[in-house]
């Protein structure tokens, strides 16, 4: 993952986004969906390159925890590099998909429901790692999030966060529902919180990290930091 320059642009949008219920209730609805795309080759070689980039910053067995997992594709990815994997969603109906994928490929990895947007169900400094991969955006108090995961996290443990960027080009490719909701999150104020890469990064500096690397994607942006001492 290279790092790259961002435009300037503002900063994290100050709209508190839409209220948990409501994203229980979409991922819940969206989960086999979910698990469809995960296995598309596309996601899947997308889901390898990222688990292949986090090992570069954090040895097996972690452990790490994959905050907002899904329907399980990253924390199964890391699984199977040896690490020690804990996934946590606050959408049941994701967390029973990603226990049956683990279950079928014979992965140890630990499934919670959980709302990572309040305390983190781990021990002061026990993560050896944590991703958080387009889930920030859902939640309405983005520092106390990070702020979490610094507690979590030992000294130099990596953060691999992605946030959406609402200069992401128009979804032309899938079904209707995908391009449909894509446009809604886009387009309708107050459905997430957009980012830059200069917004993240003055997130994630102000409670205790270090940037390392970052990434302007085509939908997301990338961000490798880690923890202070």
């Amino acid at each position: 993952m290279g790092a790259l320059s961002s435009s300037a642009r503002p900063l994290a949008s100050a709209i508190v986004p839409a209220p948990r219920w409501f994203w229980r209730f979409m991922y819940d609805r969206e989960s086999a969906s979910w698990e469809r795309r995960r296995d598309e080759a596309e996601h899947r070689e997308l889901v390898e390159r990222t688990a292949d980039g986090f090992c570069t910053f954090v040895a097996p067995p972690g452990p790490v925890a994959d905050l907002g997992c899904g329907p399980g594709a990253h924390a199964g990815a890391l699984a199977r590099r040896g690490y020690e994997v804990t996934g946590l969603d606050g959408s049941p109906r994701m967390v029973d998909v990603a226990r049956d994928r683990a279950a079928r490929d014979d992965l140890d990895v630990a499934y919670e429901v959980a709302d990572v947007g309040t305390r983190l169900p781990f021990a002061d400094g026990s993560l050896g790692g944590v991703l958080a991969i387009l889930v920030i955006q859902h939640l309405p108090d983005p520092a106390a999030f990070v702020t979490e995961i610094r507690r979590c996290l030992r000294p130099g443990g990596p953060l691999l966060l992605t946030a959406p960027d609402r200069q992401i080009k128009p979804v032309t490719q899938g079904s209707l529902y995908w391009r449909l909701r894509a446009v809604i999150a886009t387009r309708v104020p107050g459905m997430i919180r957009f980012y830059d890469l200069d917004s993240l990064r003055v997130l994630v500096e102000a409670h205790g990290f270090t940037v390392e690397d970052r990434a302007d994607g085509v939908a997301e942006n990338v961000l490798i930091a880690r923890a202070g001492a």
